[in-house]
């Protein structure tokens, strides 16, 4: 089955001189070929271009993909610079005839490749682009070195190019979460052993490397599930930060660039000022052990009295599903009196709430922080002021805050389920840019469950690439609007 529009109705006729008329009528004017405008075509053949690359033909038919890329990029720059209209819409029809050849190509090429897309979709996530650049390479190669055994006809070896290409993007995501989850630790380490903490400071080097250690051990046994390798990595590197700081002093000190009394000293006004910060007043008569001691003390009664509100307050809760409890009883008593206007009644109610809900999250931004776009059961946050460095795809401290408010609009609509979008423009490489808009939901998306207890798969990040602009491609202004991420929350279920 093919998709996407067309340029204009295939003629399939065996005599050529009736296949030389129907090129005539395609490449007519408008009096000829139909309704169509130039720059409708142009828009047409573009959109199928994209959705081709989404059904990955360029992997399945690299040959006629390229050659369909080649003659539209080419049919776009004739129509910027006004190029004959007969030569454009050639170049336009020849683009799709060679979607149409790659198209009859997808249902074979899927089979065959279907284990080699699934393992480019999984390495795609893993960010594998950028952490295991050489193996991802060496991985997309043989993808299509397999696509054009498909378009030779050569299932036995397409096959084995695939299965080849297959294993190669497996290794590609292994290392990418090894050294995603990994790398920043073991770059801490190599610093900390060029400050020589293996032998200033080996206790708390050594207890870094039983944590890197694990870390590693635990992303052998299943790479798929790596937050708790990441969580003891991270560990790991404060460990190493620590060891450099650690050893830095212990040279220091060595060299007699600081004395054992300023170390004391430093150390002795840190606790200054959380005693301060406590209500305590710090003895050190004794050494720092006994002001240590009231300050644990002092935290420990703050814990306490935390936990007596905590109590205090589900206790509130409690009496709250109570009368809730009650109050629902008399809905259900107001019901046997008429269904009819229980149920409008439910709906009113409903309808306000969600209302209420709306104008709370509406409130929460600023007009250069996101614009709200309200839809049928679906509320989209456009992120204007969530930005990245250019091919980039790591949050910004300065967006944090950002973010934190997007946390408050998705607890607002607490069952709502989410999807976070990725979209650039359409400046640089098709398949860079597909892939950057979706490491870029993805760390969006990784933020949102680092910050907020909510099941994984509640939440789901995807990137569009260039594929859906809301707005024009050729002003600067247009191209920021279309770099964008927007949190798409589904009301439909949402409490």
């Amino acid at each position: 089955m093919r998709s996407g529009p067309r340029l204009a109705a295939r003629c399939n006729v065996d005599r050529p001189s009736l296949l030389i008329g129907c090129l005539f009528a395609l490449l007519a004017g408008p009096s000829t070929a139909g309704a169509q405008t130039l720059e409708s075509q142009l828009e047409a053949t573009a959109a199928r271009y994209a959705e081709a690359r989404a059904q990955h033909l360029n992997l399945i038919s690299p040959r006629n993909f390229g050659r369909a890329a080649e003659q539209l990029a080419r049919a776009q720059q004739d129509h910027r610079q006004g190029g004959r209209i007969e030569e454009i819409r050639k170049k336009l029809l020849e683009s799709n005839q060679a979607l149409d050849r790659a198209e009859d190509l997808r249902e074979i090429g899927e089979v065959i490749m279907r284990g080699t897309l699934a393992a480019r979709e999984r390495a795609l996530a893993a960010n594998a682009p950028d952490f295991a650049e050489e193996r991802w390479g060496a991985a997309e190669k043989k993808a299509q070195e397999a696509g054009r055994k498909v378009e030779d006809g050569n299932q036995n070896d397409a096959r084995t190019r695939a299965s080849e290409a297959e294993s190669l993007y497996g290794e590609a995501e292994l290392q990418a979460v090894r050294n995603s989850v990994l790398g920043e630790a073991r770059r801490l380490r190599e610093g900390a052993l060029a400050a020589r903490a293996d032998q200033r400071a080996p206790l708390t080097l050594a207890r870094a490397d039983t944590l890197l250690g694990r870390a590693d051990a635990s992303l052998r046994v299943d790479p798929s599930q790596p937050s708790e390798a990441r969580e003891l990595a991270t560990r790991a590197a404060d460990g190493y930060a620590h060891s450099t700081w650690v050893a830095m002093l212990a040279d220091s000190v060595r060299r007699r660039e600081v004395t054992t009394e300023t170390v004391v000293r430093r150390h002795e006004a840190e606790l200054i000022g959380i005693t301060e910060a406590l209500g305590l007043q710090a003895n050190f008569a004794r050494g720092s052990g006994p002001v240590a001691a009231d300050v644990a003390a002092a935290i420990l009664s703050l814990l306490e009295d935390r936990r007596q509100l905590e109590r205090s307050l589900a206790d509130r809760e409690g009496e709250i599903r109570r009368l809730q409890a009650s109050s629902d009883s008399l809905d259900l008593e107001l019901a046997r009196l008429g269904e009819r206007e229980a149920t409008v009644s439910a709906e009113l109610r409903e309808r306000e709430r969600q209302e209420q809900t709306l104008r709370e999250v509406q409130a929460l931004f600023d007009e250069e922080e996101a614009e709200i776009i309200l839809g049928v059961e679906q509320v989209t946050i456009r992120l204007l002021g969530l930005t990245f460095d250019s091919g980039s795809h790591k949050i910004r401290p300065d967006d944090y805050s950002l973010l934190t408010k997007v946390q408050q609009a998705i607890r607002a609509f607490s069952g709502a389920r989410i999807t976070v979008e990725g979209h650039t423009d359409s400046q640089g490489n098709d398949e860079f840019n597909q892939a950057l808009s979706a490491r870029r939901a993805i760390a969006v998306r990784e933020y949102v469950l680092a910050n907020m207890a909510i099941s994984a798969d509640r939440i789901r990040a995807v990137g569009y690439g260039e594929s859906r602009p809301i707005a024009r491609n050729d002003t600067a202004a247009g191209r920021a609007r279309n770099r964008r991420i927007d949190v798409v929350l589904e009301l439909s279920g949402a409490s």
